[in-house]
């Protein structure tokens, strides 16, 4: 069967071209989203704000790759995920595997320092890597709740906090500025306060905030205020028609405030630091030991 084909509009040409600058500004930060990508192209007036024009660029970028005009690196689908089970050919290539890994995984709590305890909780997995890549670094768990978390959910959540029993928990928050996402993080505070037990502990939503649409000048998202939802007549009166998804800030921009809001719970710098150093000792130690079983090994 011949393969489909689509014809290149002088228009569509266009729009590629400017899809291109996007993609090199944020070259650091591919792939991007479909999303990523949209938000940008609206922020610089290169098209308009609408469902029509979001469905449109989703048609470009599919062909943009499918012809070629693209890497198929440039984009990524984060919501849909392939669990693969197929196995190892024979034990050879495990082995290999194996070892090349060995003690990779290695982390030092970073925090054991200090007298908190952080996670980073955001709206969507969209986003998350970006979230990891700048996390791991710090040692701080990345959280993806998907919209409102279940009591079960946040009841894993205590659990969670009773191991760092002792330390001032502190939830950073990271989610859409919309009737939905607006709501999330109170929900949660109230499950956790009123009906899992959960006291002294810090919630704090970094981003989005009603200052970041206005300093950044990000566009509103077209779907946001559903009134069907009964979310949206409360937010209607508090903010007017402002909904913007956390994806319409610029991957650098959002980076940056994961990395800060982290630093600025950091209490003790210079046993931070400490951990650090240790942290690196370690593993330049493990990777001597990793270099010795490979040598008996292979």
């Amino acid at each position: 069967m011949a393969r489909r084909k689509w014809t290149w509009t002088q228009n569509q040409i266009d729009k590629l071209d400017k899809v291109k600058v996007i993609l090199d500004e944020l070259v650091d930060y591919k792939p991007l989203t479909l999303r990523q990508v949209y938000y940008q192209l609206v922020g610089k007036g290169y098209i308009e704000n609408t469902r029509s024009a979001y469905q449109a660029l989703s048609q470009l970028l599919k062909w943009s790759r499918l012809d070629n005009r693209i890497s198929w690196n440039d984009i990524e689908d984060r919501v849909r995920v392939f669990n693969n089970m197929s196995g190892w050919l024979d034990k050879s290539y495990f082995l290999e595997s194996t070892i090349s890994g060995f003690f990779n995984s290695y982390s030092r709590d970073l925090w054991q320092s200090q007298n908190k305890y952080i996670e980073v909780w955001i709206e969507k997995d969209a986003l998350s890597s970006i979230f990891s890549k700048v996390c791991e670094g710090y040692g701080v768990s990345v959280v993806v709740c998907r919209g409102f978390s279940s009591v079960s959910f946040l009841h894993d959540f205590k659990v969670r906090l009773v191991r760092h029993k002792g330390k001032k928990a502190v939830m950073l928050y990271f989610g859409d500025f919309d009737p939905s996402g607006n709501e999330m993080l109170e929900a949660m505070k109230t499950t956790l306060k009123g009906e899992l037990g959960v006291d002294g502990m810090q919630f704090k939503r970094i981003a989005l905030l009603k200052d970041d649409i206005f300093t950044y000048k990000l566009p509103n998202n077209p779907d946001a205020l559903k009134r069907t939802d009964t979310r949206a007549k409360k937010h209607l009166e508090a903010y007017g028609e402002l909904a913007v998804e956390l994806d319409a800030l610029r991957p650098d921009v959002l980076e940056k405030k994961i990395q800060d809001a982290i630093e600025n719970e950091i209490t003790d710098v210079k046993a931070y630091n400490a951990e650090v150093g240790l942290f690196q000792s370690e593993q330049a130690e493990l990777m001597l030991i990793k270099d010795r079983v490979m040598r008996m090994i292979l």
